[in-house]
């Protein structure tokens, strides 16, 4: 009997998760424009050392890249426009107070090779990088009218984009040459970054795909007394691990980002809480006058956003998440019933395995999801990266998801999987509801403990289908 309710409670955590999977491709129509397919937003209180009075805002865009596909290497696309929106009034309503634009543009430099980089490549200046990406940032208060426009740093360095990590000949000592020296500080007092990093999100998407068939140690396939386990299975394994996304990430005074221009110090301070997400634009119109290049007219168009992990997989149903992506979250109340009354709850927690969920409507998760806007305390101090939970609040680190902001180690899957199951509300913080999760419980390489955090992407060279490398990066199965 207790095998048979074991081995419930791992369908139950298999089919809530095929929603959390597709998490780097959130609607039919954004599958078309990966350069402005939104991945992850990050929000949190910097935990570099001697910087916990900064915010940090990341969001990362076309995801699962594939470290050598080159020689035409991933790139912004200079027609999106990538914006970072802050909520500082107004009860959080889901309406910006501050933007943060970033324009990319593209210099392709004379060369009659068809590569896209040429040579040794140790410089962010390097006469080698023959497609060369610049950009600009754009911080505007709505309120007051105000803004700033940046095309260098303090120093008069262009804002450029970190080239990719081709291997050790061609951009050797990576970080120390090409990642670190992207990071640019503006005359503002911010500092910002672009280019390509490791993808920080994890997840066991391939056990999802193999029709629900997950690996300890999730805690789950425990078999039956009718169906014997089969052969033995691999640990759980990293869906995400050993690819890249493109990532823009922000990082400004607190001050910069509060409604009153201070640094709070109570959580019950009333500037203390924002919220934040991410969104990009393509102009309304784009003309394609074959041979010429793409012309791009008329006002800027939503064609997706991002605020918490998790929402427009797990919540909204598939016939409108393109619909959602076009739709500010001031005007998420719409999607209430779906929110408030989520599927994956009721329809399958208690509906078909019997556990016991919360009933609808759900107030905890519209709470956090309406408006989709990931709130942060800034008034809790930062955790410091050795002392963090991946569980966040739920085991008492109130710095991260959905409390203190989302850094980019926390288990949004499993604090989701949970969430849906409950454990907020009082009386549902009980087993299994407690304990549901996909078995993969940390990022495939270390993070930065600096400013952009996301750890450096992985190398071409060291890229392999077939399992294992040596130490020069050669596949070990040829």
């Amino acid at each position: 009997m207790f095998q048979r309710f074991i081995f419930t409670i791992a369908a139950v955590s298999l089919l809530a998760a095929p929603a959390f999977a597709a998490s780097h491709r959130n609607g039919p129509l954004i599958l078309e424009d990966q350069t402005a397919n939104l991945n992850d937003f990050y929000i949190f209180r910097s935990y570099e050392t001697g910087r916990s009075d900064r915010l940090v805002m990341s969001m990362s865009v076309q995801g699962f890249q594939n470290p050598d596909n080159g020689p035409s290497y991933y790139k912004f696309s200079d027609s999106v426009l990538y914006r970072f929106n802050i909520n500082n009034s107004r009860g959080l309503d889901g309406n910006p107070d501050i933007t943060i634009d970033v324009l990319f543009k593209t210099t392709l430099r004379p060369n009659n090779t068809f590569l896209s980089y040429l040579g040794v490549i140790d410089s962010i200046d390097s006469p080698g990088i023959l497609l060369y990406e610049t950009y600009s940032v754009t911080i505007t208060n709505l309120k007051t009218g105000e803004k700033q426009t940046f095309e260098t740093d303090r120093h008069g360095h262009a804002l450029s984009v970190a080239p990719p990590n081709i291997g050790e000949k061609s951009t050797p000592n990576y970080e120390a040459n090409l990642g670190a020296p992207s990071v640019f500080e503006l005359s503002n007092g911010m500092r910002v970054f672009a280019g390509p990093r490791d993808d920080a999100f994890y997840f066991d998407s391939a056990g999802v795909f193999d029709f629900l068939n997950f690996r300890p140690p999730a805690p789950i396939l425990q078999g039956s007394a009718d169906e014997p386990p089969g052969p033995p299975y691999p640990a759980a394994h990293d869906g995400f691990a050993g690819y890249n996304i493109s990532l823009i990430s922000v990082e400004m005074p607190i001050a910069m980002a509060t409604e009153n221009g201070a640094i709070p110090t109570s959580p019950s301070d009333p500037h203390a809480k924002i919220g934040a997400w991410a969104s990009t634009y393509r102009r309304f119109v784009t003309v394609r006058p074959s041979p010429r290049p793409p012309e791009d007219s008329g006002h800027w168009s939503q064609v997706d956003r991002v605020g918490n992990p998790l929402t427009v997989e797990a919540l909204i149903p598939l016939p409108l998440k393109d619909y959602w992506n076009r739709s500010k979250p001031a005007d998420d109340a719409q999607f209430s019933s779906f929110i408030g009354d989520p599927f994956f709850a009721s329809g399958i927690l208690k509906g078909v395995f019997g556990l016991k969920v919360p009933p609808a409507p759900r107030q905890d998760l519209l709470g956090v999801f309406v408006p989709d806007i990931t709130r942060i305390n800034l008034a809790i101090p930062p955790t410091p990266a050795d002392r963090q939970n991946r569980l966040g609040p739920l085991r008492g680190d109130d710095a991260g998801w959905p409390v203190g902001g989302r850094r980019i180690g926390d288990d949004v899957v499993d604090i989701g999987f949970r969430a849906l199951a409950g454990v907020l509300v009082p009386g549902f913080n009980i087993f299994p509801n407690n304990a549901l999760g996909d078995g993969v419980n940390s990022n495939d390489i270390p993070y930065l403990t600096r400013f952009p955090f996301h750890a450096p992407p992985h190398a071409g060279f060291n890229h392999s289908s077939i399992e294992g490398t040596d130490s020069r990066g050669i596949p070990t199965g040829l």
